[in-house]
């Protein structure tokens, strides 16, 4: 959809036109490239909208919340966001990820929406098991009128008002001019017989039959009998031109008396009336006239009448007559209540058949979209069963593959495109004598639609070239009126292969098997083979559990291989576009510069740059950009994810030049605030893990430099760390919060006071390292804290750490949502009361910081 479309749907649905919200989520493009690409002279595979992944996602609504905060409500601004990322999308609402493993592809602007069919194409299908293309509808809105009322209820509303309309704004109307017109008709042809009487003795004078004032008085008694209607009743005056009355049957008081100032002011006519009938004659000849009159011989009573006026040039008169209208209007009124009685049974009826089908249609629309969530759901299961499963899995129609999931590419080394080639069935099962019966099953039935299924044991080719002994199965399906095959792949499990057997004859030194892992990671040519071998670390890190492994070896061999995946993944990235523009650095923040990761933390990084006059700032800047988004998302499928705060290279506000770094920390420290602190605590832990790293020494060197300038900002800095209270409770217990049902610790909070208290005396003493048990041993070396205290929070550092790395891996080998919540009901009374003891002794450096810092603190608001 373009701009305006968007702008204009969230104006309808919400009222809130969200115009900046939409040039927001859109605005994040390479605009140059775009140019060019549009001008025909992009590369073939080129992308405009390749950062939308970071803001057409969910997690991108933090950042919206964060951007536009103040402006709209958080409601406001998820209505908006939520319907423009879904409208861009067909009703769905990615996840970041989904841009990234192969289950999902971006769908621009002015992607033509494809049509329903019965059946599915193949490649339909590929876009279907892929996460591409959602075949439900989007998802629908719980008010009435934005789903079922506007397609079958507010039209009928509609159609009646209309009618009803049509019949009191026409008809009606109609009706009432046509009794008009025949009153008209009625009046100028009794006029006419008038005038003929006075004509008559007009001759009868012009002959000498008459003399002037016999004719005049016989013309007068002649028209003052003159009657007519039922009762007799209405009559004809005469006027001169003066105006004076020559004759009036029922107001002789009026004869001879002039008229030019008579308004009937006793019957409320309100009008000059024989002024403005002098007038129509001096102007046409004759005419009609509209006023109020007493009602026929009763002064007491007046009513709406129509006259007609005609001039007499010969005797200089005007003779009149005039009738009551007001029957139009009882007529009227008579027809619009006769009218009202039908249309009231006729809406009656139809709304009783309208709550009829309303019950109906809704009962059909109720089952279809369970129908509908249900097909979705077992679609979202199946695909999770699928992509958790340790077993690699091929769905095939056709004999083509349209679906893999990540477990096989990591097995084999291969990404989502590359295994759907069609002659990478020969590669992955060569031709050799253990795969004979296994090819000749292919071929056979799973190329000709065969509906055999079969187990084999085979050997698989991995993208390097090693061989894995594998068991395949292949089962027969049926989809959408085409033949289809799952195949699946088991490694065959040797006692021999790393990891795996039992503890008793697994080797002790684990060394030799990390560094060959590193030295296959150093010589990866392609983010497959990266995969592949990253793949391989679990089963180190489960031998050195096995091995007894102390908390801090698991974390340097966690570390220093995430460290060389980064390396290798930049080197790629920079292959793959070209040599960088300046200088820069890529830098590893928070726990991966402190090599304290978990088997499941996620990124944190960012880029700096050298400042140039030499090169465009934009032309550097879409550079950059371009090779964090690359690295960023290398990363992620080597299963380093995504940051769910965006705290990346790919994102603009952490791919910066060494001035705006600069920039950067002089607005945080001169004007401390809490979002200020947020992200001094992130790149404060910064490790130059690539490129130059005197940029990257240049952030500490500003910081230092800064603390000179603001002295204060680290008293203020260590006032917001202790705003987060210690996790036990007043009774001394520990304070755990009720997650599911389970009282729960989050034991990386509970690591925080100590990483807060190295941050912070690391700042006073300007100490570079990031690693918190490096910095505790540089602040002892300051005589900063006592042998005793830095042995005891080492202790404690190490003992929460492993106990959130083992919550951790029982979570993910029991197949439950992975996250730092430690169920404290599942400890014995021994285990929970060492963790309390624990986590009470952190509070003595929580009451060290206060001493150094808060107490002399001036007042002030931060």
């Amino acid at each position: 959809m373009k701009l305006e479309d968007h702008v204009k749907r969230t104006e309808e649905l919400f009222g809130i036109p969200g115009q900046d919200i939409h040039q927001w989520l859109d605005g994040f493009f390479d605009t140059s490239s775009f140019e060019r690409l549009l001008a025909g002279q992009g590369p073939a595979d080129y992308n405009p909208y390749s950062h939308r992944k970071f803001r057409h996602c969910l997690e991108g609504l933090e950042e919206a919340y964060e951007k536009f905060e103040g402006k709209y409500s958080r409601e406001e601004i998820k209505n908006v966001f939520e319907t423009h990322v879904k409208d861009d999308y067909r009703g769905y609402l990615p996840k970041r990820e989904d841009f990234e493993n192969g289950t999902f592809t971006e769908k621009y602007h002015d992607a033509a929406e494809t049509e329903d069919k019965k059946i599915l194409s193949f490649q339909e299908l590929t876009d279907y098991f892929q996460g591409k293309s959602y075949d439900y509808q989007k998802e629908k809105s719980e008010k009435f009128f934005d789903s079922f009322g506007t397609r079958i209820v507010l039209p009928t509303i509609l159609a009646i008002i209309l009618f009803i309309s049509y019949i009191f704004f026409y008809v009606v109307p109609l009706f009432e001019d046509n009794m008009l017109s025949q009153k008209k008709l009625m009046v100028k042809e009794l006029t006419a017989t008038a005038a003929s009487v006075i004509t008559h003795y007009q001759e009868l004078e012009e002959k000498g039959e008459l003399t002037p004032e016999e004719a005049k008085q016989r013309t007068i008694d002649a028209i003052k009998t003159m009657r007519y209607d039922s009762q007799n009743k209405n009559y004809f005056f005469i006027i001169d031109m003066t105006p004076k009355m020559i004759l009036h049957p029922y107001r002789p008081e009026l004869t001879g008396k002039d008229l030019r100032d008579y308004t009937d002011e006793e019957n409320k006519s309100g009008k000059k009336l024989f002024v403005e009938s002098v007038r129509i004659v001096k102007s046409d000849g004759e005419g009609y006239l509209r006023y109020h009159w007493q009602w026929k011989d009763d002064p007491n009573k007046t009513a709406e009448k129509l006259s007609y006026v005609k001039g007499i040039p010969q005797r200089g008169w005007i003779v009149g007559t005039g009738i009551y209208i007001n029957d139009i209007s009882e007529e009227k009124e008579s027809l619009q209540l006769h009218i009202f009685q039908i249309v009231g049974v006729t809406v009656d009826g139809l709304f009783m058949l309208l709550a009829y089908f309303l019950l109906q249609s809704k009962r059909i629309e109720n089952d279809r979209k369970r129908a509908e969530a249900g097909l979705k759901e077992v679609k979202d299961r199946y695909r999770a069963l699928v992509e958790t499963s340790n077993e690699g899995y091929l769905l095939t129609i056709d004999g083509k593959i349209v679906y893999s999931n990540f477990k096989l590419q990591q097995m084999l080394g291969y990404t989502s495109p590359e295994l759907h080639q069609t002659d990478i069935w020969n590669i992955i099962f060569p031709d050799m004598k253990n795969n004979s019966k296994l090819r000749e099953h292919l071929i056979n039935n799973v190329f000709k639609n065969g509906s055999d299924s079969g187990e084999f044991e085979a050997v698989a080719a991995d993208s390097v070239g090693n061989y894995l002994d594998v068991i395949i199965t292949t089962s027969h399906i049926f989809l959408s009126e085409k033949h289809g095959h799952v195949i699946s792949l088991r490694p065959i499990v040797r006692k021999s292969d790393i990891g795996i057997g039992t503890a008793t004859n697994l080797p002790i030194d684990y060394k030799p098997i990390h560094e060959s892992l590193i030295k296959k990671i150093r010589e990866s040519n392609r983010i497959g083979h990266v995969v592949q071998n990253m793949n391989k670390l679990p089963a180190i890190i489960r031998e050195m559990i096995d091995s007894g492994a102390r908390a801090r070896a698991l974390r340097t061999v966690i570390g220093t291989t995430y460290d060389e995946v980064i390396v290798r993944c930049i080197e790629l990235s920079i292959d793959e576009i070209g040599q960088p523009p300046v200088a820069f650095a890529f830098l590893s923040l928070g726990s991966n510069a402190r090599h304290e990761m978990t088997m499941f933390s996620d990124q944190d990084n960012a880029i700096i740059f050298a400042d140039t006059t030499q090169t465009p700032p934009d032309k550097i800047r879409a550079y950059f950009l371009k090779l964090g988004d690359r690295v960023c998302s290398k990363l992620n499928a080597s299963g380093y994810h995504f940051c769910p705060a965006g705290m990346m290279a790919l994102h603009p506000k952490w791919c910066l030049s060494e001035k705006e770094w600069h920039k950067k920390l002089k607005t945080i420290m001169s004007a401390p605030t809490t979002d200020g602190f947020r992200d001094f605590n992130v790149f404060f832990d910064l490790k130059c893990t690539y490129g130059n790293k005197d940029l990257a020494n240049s952030i500490h060197s500003q910081i230092q430099l800064l603390m000179k300038q603001h002295p204060l900002f680290i008293s203020y800095y260590a006032k917001n760390a202790l705003i987060d209270k210690s996790p036990l409770n007043v009774f001394g217990g520990l304070k755990a919060e009720r997650q599911d049902g389970a009282k729960t610790l989050n034991l990386k909070e509970a690591l925080r006071p100590i990483e807060i208290f190295s941050r912070i005396y690391a700042l006073k003493h300007g100490i570079n390292t990031a690693n918190t048990i490096k910095r505790l041993n540089d602040i002892r070396g300051k005589e900063e804290i006592s042998e005793e205290l830095y042995k005891e929070t080492v202790y404690i550092f190490n003992y929460i750490w492993r106990l959130r790395f083992f919550n951790q891996i029982f979570k993910h080998t029991d197949l439950h949502k992975v996250d730092d919540d430690l169920d404290i009901e599942e400890l014995n009374n021994l285990e929970a009361g060492h963790l309390k003891e624990i986590i009470a002794r952190i509070s003595m450096l929580r009451r060290k910081i206060s001493l150094d810092f808060i107490e002399s603190l001036p007042a002030q608001k931060v």
